[in-house]
């Protein structure tokens, strides 16, 4: 007798699974402005350290479940080809680049080189990149990276790997294949990657970040540090420039073009004749002398402060100055007037004592109309009793 063989039912959908090919729809791309990524300014210098650009794209069938880094139920598949997309559309437009493609995973859906290596353009990658349109089987990234091997052979000059996973059930073969590429092509290769994972997938984040390690450069991060639109361009500043940072320049109004030790900024007197003696706002001045009460004599423990002004109008002789006198603010106007201009001639008399012709030199008293500093304190009172030199000929 025949036995009566019972064949269950199979919906459309089982029979998919079972062939290794998830049906997907087109994968959907949200708003993206890019900010300008390797745009030399006055902090940053950019200078491009990579000619090829080549991706391996995860597109194994673990990449069908929903991502849980976000809340639009979009699968791990379709964040991968969005975060590839905002990379491209961050790129420079203006760059002289090679790039090209590669998907990796089992079935139907598994493309394999989508892109060989050519002149890289925003609309050639994403050209690629939408030929990707479904995931499916199992997750051989190790084939991916040995077939890119010679995928490679085609690359000009520096190359960056761009490897985009959930890294979920990757075998270890692939950090295998990844040092085969680092043996073959040396200091030309720096690994990148970008996990897409979930919780589950923590295993596999690991082993990305483990390629850029056997390259020696390159970084792994994750599709949660992409989340911006100034992430993605720092990420790819660091995978295709070098950057410098810029020292900014002190501006000019901070020098001290006279050299008295006064920046320019504050002071009052610029071109002050080298070696003269300043106060606080860079004028030629001196103020520590001390008077008696309605004295105009110079203490003789003072005289030696004037050797500087003897010294540069010795070294000076045809230069002609004016002597101005100062005083606080206690007494009478009136008063303070009349000892300004009694205590220049004062100074004027001792310069002409120590052999300067007195014809070079100009008295005037400007009282206490003149401050530099506040009345209200005894320092401030005895840096406004000074005397002053204003140069009136070279």
């Amino acid at each position: 007798m025949f036995k009566k063989i019972i064949i269950p039912a199979v919906s459309i959908t089982g029979l998919a699974l079972l062939s290794g090919c998830a049906t997907q729809q087109a994968t959907s791309y949200p708003s993206f402005t890019a900010t300008p990524a390797g745009q030399n300014n006055s902090t940053a210098d950019f200078k491009q350290k990579v000619d090829t650009l080549f991706v391996v794209l995860d597109a194994s069938s673990s990449t069908n479940a929903v991502y849980d880094g976000n809340s639009s139920g979009d699968t791990k598949f379709d964040v991968e080809k969005q975060i590839l997309h905002n990379i491209n559309k961050t790129i420079p437009k203006n760059i002289k680049l090679s790039s090209g493609l590669r998907t990796f995973g089992f079935g139907a859906c598994s493309n394999g080189l989508v892109q060989d290596i050519s002149n890289y353009s925003v609309n050639a990658l994403q050209a690629s990149l939408d030929q990707a349109q479904c995931a499916s089987g199992g997750s051989p990234m190790e084939n991916a990276l040995s077939a890119a091997a010679t995928d490679l052979d085609k690359a000009p000059g520096n190359i960056a790997l761009l490897v985009i996973s959930d890294g979920h059930h990757i075998s270890s073969r692939a950090l295998t294949a990844t040092q085969a590429l680092e043996d073959k092509f040396g200091d030309r290769l720096c690994v990148y990657s970008v996990w897409v994972g979930n919780q589950g997938d923590q295993d596999g984040k690991a082993l990305l970040q483990g390629l850029s390690a056997i390259s020696g450069c390159g970084t792994g991060i994750t599709a949660t540090e992409l989340n911006s639109s100034p992430a993605v361009a720092s990420f790819v500043e660091g995978m295709l420039f070098n950057k410098t940072v810029l020292t900014p320049v002190v501006a000019t109004i901070n020098n001290d073009t006279d050299g008295d030790g006064v920046i320019n900024s504050r002071d009052k007197c610029p071109g002050t004749s080298k070696g003269a003696r300043v106060n606080s706002q860079g004028c030629w001045s001196f103020n520590e002398l001390e008077f008696g009460f309605d004295s105009t004599k110079i203490p003789a423990q003072y005289s030696n402060l004037f050797d500087n002004a003897v010294h540069i109008l010795k070294v000076n002789p045809s230069m002609t100055v004016q002597l101005e006198g100062h005083t606080d603010s206690r007494g009478p106007a009136s008063y303070n007037q009349a000892l300004s201009v009694r205590r220049a001639q004062a100074v004027k008399d001792l310069l002409v004592s120590k052999g300067i012709d007195a014809n070079r030199i100009t008295v005037k008293g400007f009282g206490e109309s003149n401050p530099i500093a506040t009345n209200d304190t005894a320092a401030g009172r005895a840096e406004n009793r000074r005397v002053g030199f204003t140069i009136t000929g070279r």
